[in-house]
């Protein structure tokens, strides 16, 4: 049931999250469509990279009245990797960055890279992925490394 509160609501969160994106240097706004429900954002279009994505929606979230976003950008890279050099490139930024342990292995289809393995943090489960996402031909991450433990309840 939509009233015009809500309209008008909708459309000036439209409005903010268009600001922030378009301010965004990082960003092609311009390729991105938005469309704001019950602060709800959808974020549609194209993008050349998935940091790229990350970004938008990392943006999108900084807007005041912003409750979820959901991002349907897909990722249309301008110069296609092979999935070996992906994963050649992905093993040495994890091999380079200190606060990723040994023991994580990557696998890449399509330019989708995959994660697995244990860490003992939650940080070093972060710096794997972050490690990997501006990677050149990766398209998406997907962080399956998972906790040796979980840290004791207060």
């Amino acid at each position: 049931m939509g009233t015009s509160l809500s309209w008008s609501t909708d459309t000036h969160l439209h409005d903010g999250v268009r600001l922030q994106l378009d301010g965004d240097p990082v960003i092609s706004a311009h390729d991105i469509a938005v469309i704001a429900s019950d602060g709800v954002i959808t974020l549609t279009g194209f993008v050349n990279s998935y940091a790229e994505k990350i970004t938008a929606e990392e943006a999108v979230k900084r807007v005041r009245g912003v409750r979820a976003v959901a991002n349907d950008i897909a990722v249309t890279l301008r110069d296609e990797r092979a999935d070996p050099e992906i994963a050649k490139d992905a093993i040495k930024a994890l091999e380079s960055h200190a606060s990723v342990p040994h023991g994580v292995t990557v696998t890449v289809r399509h330019g989708f890279v995959t994660l697995d393995g244990a860490v003992e943090w939650r940080y070093q489960k972060d710096a794997a992925e972050s490690a990997v996402k501006y990677l050149k031909g990766v398209r998406a991450v997907s962080n399956r490394l998972r906790l040796r433990h979980t840290p004791a309840a207060l």
